[in-house]
């Protein structure tokens, strides 16, 4: 008995883990409308990770947990030292894409994609300044963007392990366009309520202001977790059973 459970296990971890998983939509790389075909697979895909895909060690990604992240100074208007931890980042799985642009040949890929509300929700440390105006804080960071735009554009190059070409992510790039944002932090001035409360007004009356200085920062910190969730996928499963050849 012992003996069948072992070759069980081992059955799953030779052709389990190089595998997706059935129920997602395959796409054929000759098909004339490949991109139409990314274009409805690749939500799906999405809405069907929201609980991840243990076997290939793809995390949950509603919501999708990051550890820390570690937003610079900024410049001009506004500068601030951030720091978040225990970041939940809500909303990913109800993206659609707009358009796709796969060039398999050159292992790049090119999305937009539209998410009516993405939560970006930490605990967080900061201090700066935005226009002559001090700002310092502790605690909890609720940042909102609506109506998301979010512009993908996916590097790849061929890596080969036994015999099979594997498509490795080598850079994510992401630029951000939300139609609003709204930010909130807790415990703003050391947790005296009147300048707090002062403070997220104005940091929403500017919001436009505050987020497009350091939108280049959160940009290349969620383009890197973005980048390490889709190696969880591309490193492992080979380029011809994600875009299938025939």
């Amino acid at each position: 008995m012992w003996r069948k459970v072992l070759l069980v296990m081992c059955a799953c971890v030779v052709f389990g883990e190089d595998m997706l998983p059935e129920e997602f939509t395959r796409c054929r790389q000759k098909d004339a409308k490949l991109n139409d075909c990314l274009k409805g697979a690749v939500p799906d895909a999405l809405r069907k990770m929201k609980k991840g895909i243990p076997s290939l060690g793809v995390p949950a990604l509603e919501p999708l947990l990051v550890s820390s992240i570690d937003i610079g100074a900024g410049a001009g208007p506004v500068v601030i030292m951030q720091n978040y931890r225990r970041i939940k980042l809500h909303g990913l799985t109800d993206s659609v894409l707009t358009t796709y642009k796969a060039d398999l040949k050159h292992y790049r890929l090119r999305t937009d994609s539209h998410t009516p509300k993405m939560e970006f929700i930490a605990d967080y440390v900061m201090k700066g300044r935005i226009l002559v105006l001090p700002i310092q804080g502790k605690g909890i960071a609720n940042i909102t963007m609506l109506n998301l735009v979010v512009k993908h554009d996916l590097i790849g190059e061929p890596v080969v392990r036994d015999g099979q070409t594997y498509m490795h992510i080598k850079e994510y790039r992401v630029k951000f366009v939300p139609q609003r944002v709204l930010l909130y932090f807790t415990n703003l001035f050391n947790g005296d309520k009147r300048l707090g409360d002062q403070m997220n007004a104005f940091l929403n009356e500017n919001s436009e202001l505050v987020f497009n200085e350091l939108k280049d920062s959160y940009e290349k910190s969620l383009s890197s977790v973005f980048q390490d969730v889709s190696n969880k996928i591309f490193d492992k499963v080979p380029m011809n059973k994600i875009f299938l050849e025939d």
